[in-house]
């Protein structure tokens, strides 16, 4: 009985163990922010992940594009572009960015977005 129970726990532990750990694939699409890029006037901006800008808040065009990320596995560097591309050349190494990654709030503003209100983006 007590050899049935351990080996219980052991079945138990090693599931939660498995089943509790964040998928790489899911966190690299989980953010803070989005960012956007105006074609119109080239501004960079973000809001919070919950509202979606429908117009640059600078010149109020609606030609306005999601940014995504490229991470860089040689040297980790996070690429931030307009949506489009399937990959991009990475900023630091010229190597090939090719993993997909939504920016954070940090990585926005380094890359020089500003943060923008609801109201402002047009956002209901």
């Amino acid at each position: 009985m007590v050899s049935q129970f351990r080996n219980w726990v052991i079945f138990i532990t090693l599931f939660l163990a498995v089943g509790c750990k964040k998928d790489p694939a899911v966190s690299s699409l989980e953010s803070d922010a989005r960012g956007f890029f105006c074609k119109a006037c080239q501004a960079k901006f973000y809001t919070d992940w919950s509202v979606y800008a429908e117009r640059c808040p600078q010149c109020k065009s609606e030609d306005i594009r999601p940014v995504v990320g490229f991470l860089c596995y040689q040297d980790q560097h996070l690429n931030l572009t307009p949506q489009g591309p399937k990959a991009m050349t990475c900023e630091k190494c010229q190597g090939q960015a090719t993993g997909l990654k939504m920016p954070h709030e940090t990585e926005l503003k380094s890359w020089g977005a500003v943060k923008r209100s609801k109201s402002e983006v047009g956002a209901k």
